[in-house]
């Protein structure tokens, strides 16, 4: 079903005095929509005005320092005729009116949050605004011709009318909300574009903003929870006698997902926990270690059990040209996001309420529902700031653990994960391998690329759980994972980025096979892009080098003249002034589309003693029409910082079934002196905002390494990189 901004707006609702704009989406809940009601579990609309003219927006989607409240305010504002500065937001509750149009859950992820709402929230202010003079209107008795909306009022052009908001909100309550707008062209666009403060960065700044970790129901106590090294373990006995011991320890208990110690604080808990002794089932078979996975990933490259997911035919013949082939593989991940898991849970009369950064709070509530026993609208999710995303917050084992806590100790509690445990029981981004060749003629032209691709399937497992969601709660969870084991056999997250080639070659195929493997997986920053990028990118450099073609001018051949991948690696280029770096100074490009925009990156390294040094990083994107340039900027660098840590140091290995890896001395990030200076452009355009949260990453780790063959001659085809 495609929704209209009409289709999407559809009710009027009163509360508390204010004016009161509500939502619903065909075929969702018939729950009336209100706000200012803290009482009521209704959830609210996306805007509301108090009557003192305080303007409030709801937030459908998780802020975790991508800027999307920042972006949103600012189109509501535009509309709004008000400063972004006084538009006040909360974040929004779990309700089918805030269900994303185009994934149908509550879901913060495929850098869609300002892409899918640009419209819809334009038109939310543009509605308000013109409901709020068409109570002018009715108040004057003036015609709307000489009305209009300025810095949160409504003024006559002659000046003699100054109506604020609030002395307009009492009439506008008894209005139908204006819905058939035009709205503000690109030349009257006072924010949109310009606005270049981050909404939220004052209670960021001193400290009041709440993330799940501040959240303190009165009587909480703090639990933390002794898992199974590897996945698939439970508890087959404990001994806690000496934890019990120590001081300010309440309960060493276990549940279905390990053991748990609860405390007046954390520091007594992780203490206790340390002195808890602990058996577990055995690990069972299969791929349990990095050998036997990557052995398994190669093997699958030489089998013929492909899903075809694009097969163009070429007009070459098969046998013309010089053959190039290279083998690729990645690891596994992890999130590493600098606020580790944790999750408050209060029991109520009926259900309880969480307190939580989630990136999918229904998720969330489903699993909690599922563990408690209760329906869905019994579970109140607080939706918190997160610390870092990534796509790991859209799982919920945070919150099953907690509600299981809370069911047995019957007190508020709050879990925290250390950062070991972040590390080590993480959803993670998946191994890959991929073997591709394509033959290259004497005028430089390419035919027959062949791309297969071995990994295990993300959706296989994941989808499963999002629909625990999506569906009525009486679905069973064995007719959900049909679902996800269809997906896994062509699994559109394996594959995208490489079957979505730019490039005019002579014939294109693409397959993939999955590899199921006993380890969570979960959505990684650009998710299947983060892989099919660098492999894609790093064996276009290799065609170009056996064409003997500049790479730049190799991918000027087979992009066309009008492309916006010719127009950012140009731009890119530019920035960079390619081919003329400083001696000692090497560099490598790579251009890709994630997520609706195009992102093209040079990077420029040295060699110091063998070793490289990061010099500088250039990038330019093309999202579209840019809401809030910083933000575009700062994403664009967090992507590429985020990119080249993994690219640089990112690596989860196993053995006998669990992680190896326990935290940033083994699984290091890119610290502050090693990341390299960064140009961003931003090309103009006049087309919708398109994503920026994921697309800055699938660029980077191809442009390294091919900036690292250009400095040695040594072709990197594995991550992390290795030199020698």
């Amino acid at each position: 079903m495609t929704l209209t901004r009409r289709q999407f707006i559809r009710n009027v609702s009163v509360a508390g005095g204010a004016l009161t704009l509500g939502f619903q989406l065909t075929g969702c809940s018939a729950k009336p929509l209100q706000l200012g009601n803290a009482t009521d579990f209704q959830p609210d609309a996306f805007l509301r005005i108090e009557p003192d003219g305080q303007v409030i927006l709801q937030i459908p989607k998780a802020e975790m320092g991508q800027g999307v409240v920042t972006g949103m305010v600012t189109l509501v504002a535009e509309e709004l005729e008000v400063h972004p500065s006084k538009v006040g937001y909360e974040m929004a509750p779990v309700h089918s009116a805030f269900t994303d149009p185009e994934m149908r859950l509550q879901i913060t992820g495929g850098s869609a949050s300002i892409r899918v709402y640009h419209e819809i929230l334009r038109q939310v202010g543009a509605s308000a605004r013109e409901t709020l003079i068409a109570a002018a209107m009715q108040q004057t008795g003036l015609s709307r011709d000489v009305l209009e909306a300025r810095d949160g009022q409504v003024c006559s052009v002659d000046g003699s009318v100054n109506l604020p908001y609030a002395e307009l909100v009492p009439a506008a309550l008894n209005l139908p909300v204006v819905t058939d707008v035009a709205l503000k062209t690109a030349d009257q666009w006072q924010w949109i574009g310009r606005y270049e403060q981050r909404v939220d960065a004052a209670v960021k700044t001193d400290g009041s903003a709440r993330f799940g970790m501040d959240a303190a129901p009165e009587g909480v106590l703090t639990a933390v929870l002794l898992r199974c090294p590897w996945f698939d373990g439970t508890v087959e006995s404990f001994d806690a006698e000496e934890a019990l011991q120590t001081p300010g320890v309440q309960a060493v208990f276990a549940t279905e997902y390990g053991v748990a110690v609860v405390a007046e604080g954390y520091w007594p808990a992780r203490q206790a926990a340390g002195k808890v002794k602990v058996s577990f089932t055995p690990p069972g078979g299969g791929l349990r270690d990095s050998t036997a996975i990557n052995d398994a990933l190669l093997a699958a490259l030489d089998g013929d059990d492909f899903a075809s997911v694009r097969d163009d035919p070429a007009v070459a013949d098969a046998e013309q040209g010089t053959l190039v082939s290279g083998r690729y593989s990645v690891p596994f991940l992890a999130h590493a996001a600098m606020e580790p898991l944790n999750a408050t849970c209060r029991l109520t009369a009926d259900g309880c309420e969480i307190w939580v950064g989630s990136q999918a709070p229904d998720v969330a509530q489903d699993v909690a529902s599922r563990v408690l026993g209760v329906p869905r609208d019994a579970v109140v999710i607080h939706n918190q700031f997160l610390g870092g995303g990534f796509g790991r917050r859209a799982a919920a084992d945070n919150v099953a653990e907690v509600v299981a806590i809370a069911r047995q100790l019957k007190r508020p509690v709050k879990l925290v994960w250390s950062r070991e445990d972040d590390m080590r029981h993480d959803w993670y981004r998946p191994a890959m391998a991929g073997h591709i060749e394509a033959r290259v003629h004497a005028d430089g032209t390419v035919s027959h690329w062949q791309h297969r691709i071995a990994g295990p399937s993300i959706n296989q497992q994941v989808l499963p759980v999002l629909m625990g969601a999506m569906f009525p709660q009486w679905v069973p969870g064995g007719a959900r994972q049909l679902v996800g084991d269809f997906v896994g056999k062509k699994d559109f997250a394996s594959v995208e980025g490489s079957k979505e080639l730019p490039y005019a070659f002579d014939g294109v195929s693409v397959s993939c096979h999955n590899v199921p493997v006993p380890i969570p997986l979960g959505y990684w920053r650009s998710v299947g892009h983060s892989h099919n990028a660098f492999v894609v990118e790093s064996f276009v450099d290799e065609l170009a080098h056996a064409a003997g073609i500049d790479p730049v001018e190799f991918r000027r051949k087979h992009l066309p003249a009008d492309s916006r991948e010719r127009r950012v690696m140009d731009a890119a280029a530019e920035a960079a002034n390619w081919g003329h770096a400083a001696a000692g100074r090497f560099q490598g490009i790579a251009v890709h589309d994630s997520f609706h925009s195009c992102v093209a990156q040079v990077v420029e390294l040295s060699l110091v003693d063998g070793k490289p040094k990061l010099e500088h990083v250039y990038c330019a994107v093309d999202c579209g029409q840019v809401i809030n340039p910083d933000i575009v900027k700062d994403q664009m660098i967090g992507g590429i910082v985020f990119a080249l840590s993994a690219a640089l140091h990112g690596e989860i290995t196993l053995k006998d079934g669990a992680v190896v890896q326990s935290n940033y001395h083994d699984y290091p990030l890119l610290r502050q002196t090693d990341t390299p200076p960064m140009t961003v452009v931003l090309l103009e355009s006049t087309a919708p905002p398109t994503g920026v949260g994921e697309p800055g990453t699938p660029p980077a780790p191809p442009a390294l390494a091919n900036a690292l063959f250009a400095a040695t001659g040594e072709r990197q085809r594995r991550l992390p990189l290795r030199l020698g």
